[in-house]
C-alpha cells in the first residue's frame, strides 16, 4: 500500500537551500519583542536574513521574497531588496506590474507597495495602465488615501491632462457629494491646471459647491470646497452665494441648522469685519452690525457644535474685542 508522504514547504527543508543558514532572531530580541508568528513565518524570516547579509541576488531570492511578502506585506527592507533584485535580474517589470495588482488588491492600506509600484512605473516610463488601476481600487472603496495619492503621483509625473481627470472627480462627487477624497482631488488638477484664477472656472465650480451645499447642507466637504473657491478674491466677492446661504439658513429649523453652514456664514462676517474701510464712521458701523450677527450665530454654534464650544467662545471674545473698539470709534 502506497502512503503519500508529505512535504515540508520550509525553506530549511528545500534542498535549494542547504548552501545557506539562516539567521534566525537572538534571544535578546525575542525578549524585547515578543511577536507571535509561526513557524513558516520564523523560517522565511530567517533565510531573508541571512540573503541580507550575503547580498544574493536571484531567481530564488525572489521567490524567497514572495514567501516573506505573504507573510509580511508592510516589511519596508523586503520591497527594497525586492527593487534591488528586479535591477540586478534585468526583470520583466509588467510582470512585476501584474504581481503588484494582486498584491495591491489584498493589501489596498500598504504603504509599501504603493511605493514599490510608483518605482516600477518610474522605470518604465509608462503610466497607461494606473489610471485604471486606482479606479479599480477606488472603485471597491473610494476613499482610499493611497490610491489617491499614487494618482495625484501620476497626473504630476506625467503630466496627464486635466479633463479626463475633472470628469472622473465630477462622476465620484455626483455619486457620493460627501466624497471628501474627490473633492481634495478636483481642487488639486484645478489647482495644478492653473485654472483657480479663470473667472468662468471659478463661477462653475461655486455654483457647483453652492447647489450642492444648500442640497446637503451638514456636508462638510461641500463647504470646504466652496471656502477654497472664494479664497482668491473673498468669501463676499459672490454676494448671490451669500444670498443662497442665508436664505438656507432662515427656512431651516434652529434645532436642524448645519454647524458648517453657521461656520461659512461666520468666516462671511468675521471677513467683513476685519476688511479696509474708505471712512473710519462707516468701518466702524460696518463691525457693529457684523459683530452682532457674529455674536448671534456663535452663541447658536456652541450649541450645535458642543464639540467645539470653547473654539466657538474665543472667537466670541474676539468679536467682543472687535466690537468695543468700534463702539470706541463711533462715539468720537
Amino acid at each position: 500500500m502506497d502512503v503519500d508522504i508529505p512535504t515540508s514547504s520550509l525553506f530549511k527543508d528545500s534542498p535549494d537551500w542547504s548552501d545557506v543558514t539562516p539567521i534566525y532572531e537572538s534571544e535578546e530580541e525575542r525578549a524585547a519583542v515578543r511577536i507571535k508568528y509561526d513557524e513558516e513565518f520564523r523560517d522565511c524570516f530567517g533565510y531573508f536574513r541571512a540573503i541580507l547579509m550575503s547580498g544574493e541576488k536571484s531567481e530564488r531570492v525572489m521567490r524567497l521574497v514572495d514567501t516573506c511578502i505573504q507573510k509580511n506585506a508592510a516589511n519596508y527592507t523586503l520591497w527594497q531588496y525586492r527593487r534591488e533584485c528586479l535591477q540586478a535580474l534585468g526583470s520583466d517589470l509588467r510582470k512585476e506590474l501584474r504581481y503588484l495588482d494582486e498584491v495591491i488588491l489584498e493589501n489596498p492600506k500598504n504603504y509599501q507597495v504603493w511605493h514599490h509600484r510608483r518605482a516600477v512605473i518610474e522605470w518604465l516610463g509608462d503610466v497607461s495602465a494606473e489610471l485604471p488601476f486606482t479606479k479599480e481600487v477606488l472603485d471597491d472603496e473610494n476613499k482610499n488615501y493611497h490610491a489617491w495619492q499614487h494618482r495625484q503621483w501620476c497626473v504630476r509625473r506625467f503630466e496627464l491632462p486635466a479633463q479626463p481627470e475633472l470628469d472622473y472627480s465630477l462622476k465620484l462627487i455626483m455619486e457620493d457629494p460627501r466624497n471628501n477624497s474627490a473633492w481634495n482631488y478636483r481642487y488639486f488638477i484645478l489647482q495644478r491646471a492653473g485654472r483657480l484664477t479663470d473667472k468662468n472656472t471659478i463661477d462653475t465650480e461655486t455654483n457647483l459647491a453652492l447647489q450642492l451645499a444648500c442640497k446637503l447642507p451638514n456636508n462638510e466637504s461641500v463647504w470646504s470646497y466652496l471656502t477654497g473657491m472664494l479664497a482668491e478674491d473673498g468669501l463676499e466677492s459672490r454676494p448671490e452665494v451669500i444670498t443662497a446661504v442665508k436664505k438656507v439658513y432662515e427656512e431651516t429649523e434652529k434645532d436642524a441648522r448645519s454647524f458648517h453652514m453657521l461656520a461659512f456664514l461666520v468666516e462671511v462676517l468675521l471677513e467683513r469685519m476685519g476688511g479696509e474701510k474708505k471712512e473710519e464712521q462707516e468701518g466702524a458701523r460696518v463691525v457693529m452690525e457684523s459683530a452682532e450677527e457674529a455674536k448671534k450665530l456663535l452663541e447658536e454654534l456652541t450649541v450645535i457644535d458642543p464639540v467645539r464650544t470653547n473654539y466657538w467662545n474665543h472667537q466670541r471674545m474676539l468679536v467682543e474685542s472687535q466690537l468695543q473698539r468700534a463702539l470706541l470709534t463711533a462715539t468720537k
